[in-house]
C-alpha cells in the first residue's frame, strides 16, 4: 500500500501512473491521535473527528482487500455510537457503544499494521 507524506507526492505519484486525483481535497489521517487514545481511552479525551476518519478509513479499508470478516460486525450499538461521534458527543457514549468503538478501532488498527506499506513509493513501485 502506497504511503505518502505530502499532497505533492501523491500527485507526482498518480501523474507518473497515468491517473488523475478524483478531487484536489487533500486530507490527512491522524491514526497517531487514535493509536494514544486506545492506549488509555478511560483517562484519554475521544479525539472524535480522528476516530471518525480513522472508522471510514478502515472500513474502506477492509473492503478494499476484501477483508471486511477482520473487523467487528456493525449493529445498532455501532450506529448509536456512530451518530454521538458525529455530533462530536462522545462522553455521551454508554458503555456498551464504547466497548463497541473500541473493538472497531483497535481491530482496524491490526488490519492496518498487517499491510505492507510502501513510504513514497516511485511510480514503478504499485499501481494507484
Amino acid at each position: 500500500m502506497p504511503l505518502f507524506v505530502t499532497a505533492r507526492q501523491v500527485r507526482v505519484y498518480a501523474r507518473r501512473q497515468g491517473r488523475r486525483l478524483a478531487t484536489s481535497e487533500v486530507g490527512t489521517l491522524e491514526l497517531v491521535r487514535v493509536e494514544r487514545w486506545l492506549e488509555d481511552p478511560e483517562r484519554r479525551h475521544v479525539p472524535p473527528g480522528a476516530v471518525l476518519d480513522a472508522w471510514h478509513f478502515f472500513e474502506d479499508l477492509a473492503r478494499g482487500l476484501d477483508a471486511a470478516h477482520r473487523l467487528p460486525a456493525q449493529g445498532a450499538v455501532h450506529n448509536s455510537a456512530y451518530e454521538w461521534l458525529f455530533g462530536d458527543e462522545c462522553p455521551e457514549w454508554t458503555p456498551d457503544e464504547r466497548r463497541a468503538v473500541l473493538a472497531l478501532l483497535r481491530a482496524g488498527v491490526a488490519l492496518w499494521n498487517s499491510c505492507p506499506v510502501t513510504l513514497r513509493p516511485r511510480s514503478g513501485d504499485a499501481p494507484v
